[in-house]
């Protein structure tokens, strides 16, 4: 399939200001040839590690604790 084909099929028409052209040379600064500054850490400790999630025991064992005292509030408000 062609480029051209593929531009002007109804699933693919062709749309103002998006083609895939460079852009002129006035409007490429440099032409490519910038040079980058290097950026270094003040320090050079290794960045710390974030804290292990929580094991999947320990957020049942919440889960639960929190519905048992839940559902023993809600029964004793239904028994006064």
């Amino acid at each position: 399939m062609s480029a051209a084909r593929a531009t002007t099929s109804p699933l693919n028409p062709p749309r103002p200001g998006a083609d895939q052209c460079q852009a002129p040379a006035a409007l490429r600064p440099g032409l490519g040839t910038f040079q980058m500054e290097s950026i270094r850490p003040d320090n050079t400790d290794p960045i710390p590690l974030r804290p292990a999630p929580n094991q999947f025991g320990t957020i049942m064992l919440r889960f639960v604790g929190l519905l048992a005292i839940a559902i023993a509030v809600l029964a004793f408000v239904y028994s006064r």
